[in-house]
């Protein structure tokens, strides 16, 4: 595999310019075309929608509109981390992500999701993997009853359904991949989804893929291109791959070699030496977000780039280096 050994500067020129099935006739709350809407001060969230009810919980995303008269934008879904621990929907920096999105021209929706680890203890590999394997599978559901309510409603939001990105973050990010994984394949989890329907592209901060069935392909249809961003030692979502015969997680290394050998348009940028903290670096890089999103998602470029980052003055964050066990603990 070829890779490109830059400085931070020169990466930055890159940007030149988961119950119960999911209820179609859940109404948003508000009918006004997005842009006679009455927008709220900045930077809270537009409009709070209502997408699918759960045997425990009505889960609803935040929308944010761009300030414009046009009829109908790229949509950007955004999914939050938190190890499928925390709600981080409305983190600070979260919200004033998706405002710069929408600020940028796409309608961007933060999406609720069921936490599926919450209150889960790590007890072993094989216990610790089937109950990841759970989370992704509530997380995913969810994420695609979202996708479907924006697609149903994309006259009124005013969104092209030809043009929807996921964009993750940690949990977020591997629930995103997770999710074009699935819909690659046409699992069950995707089964509800239009035919023919993809996405325009997607972006992991820190993602990986769970599989029950070795390496990662995808037989019914390409994965969308995508952009990977982690640390090459994140020490809690991997960077590379955890396999045990058939079952494993497969981090960007893995999967980018996948992308790699059948071709499929990606570009990857590694954080040399770099922890977790990659997963929160949205705001940091989001010019180069803003160059994905136009060159791969839009414009379609069959680009394979693959750069890595060294960066001798950026101190490694030491506080992000942790791993499983001191996010979900021992049982005694």
């Amino acid at each position: 595999m070829k890779r490109i050994l830059i400085a931070l500067l020169l990466l930055a020129g890159f940007n030149m310019a988961f119950g119960q099935v999911v209820e179609q006739n859940l109404e948003p709350y508000g009918k006004a075309k997005p842009e006679k809407m009455e927008m709220k001060a900045r930077p809270a969230w537009d409009m709070e929608v209502a997408f699918a009810a759960r045997d425990t919980c009505t889960l609803s995303m935040d929308l944010y509109f761009p300030k414009d008269t046009l009829e109908s934008h790229p949509c950007i879904v955004f999914v939050y981390g938190g190890g499928f621990l925390d709600n981080n929907q409305r983190e600070k920096g979260n919200v004033k992500y998706c405002r710069r999105l929408a600020d940028a021209g796409y309608v961007t929706a933060a999406v609720d999701y069921r936490l599926g680890l919450k209150g889960v203890k790590n007890t072993g590999l094989l216990a610790m993997a089937n109950n990841l394997d759970k989370a992704l599978q509530l997380s995913t559901e969810d994420l695609f009853s979202a996708v479907q309510h924006l697609i149903t409603y994309a006259g009124e939001y005013g969104i092209d359904p030809s043009q929807i990105i996921l964009v993750g973050s940690s949990a977020g990010a591997m629930t995103v991949l997770q999710a074009d994984y699935e819909l690659g394949n046409r699992t069950a989890l995707a089964a509800a989804m239009p035919e023919g329907f993809r996405f325009a592209g997607v972006i992991s901060f820190s993602g990986a893929i769970f599989s029950r069935k070795g390496k990662c392909s995808w037989s019914v249809q390409p994965p969308a291109p995508t952009l990977f961003l982690h640390g090459t030692s994140d020490e809690l979502v991997v960077y590379d791959k955890i396999q045990v015969f058939n079952m494993g997680l497969f981090g960007t290394d893995a999967l980018v070699a996948r992308f790699e050998k059948f071709n499929y348009p990606y570009m990857c940028i590694r954080f040399e030496d770099r922890y977790h903290e990659v997963a929160s670096f949205m705001n940091k890089f989001f010019d180069q977000t803003l160059g994905f999103i136009d060159r791969y998602a839009l414009q379609k470029k069959n680009w394979q780039i693959d750069v890595t980052v060294t960066d001798p003055d950026m101190d490694i964050a030491k506080p992000w280096a942790f791993g499983i066990d001191d996010i979900y603990g021992k049982r005694k």
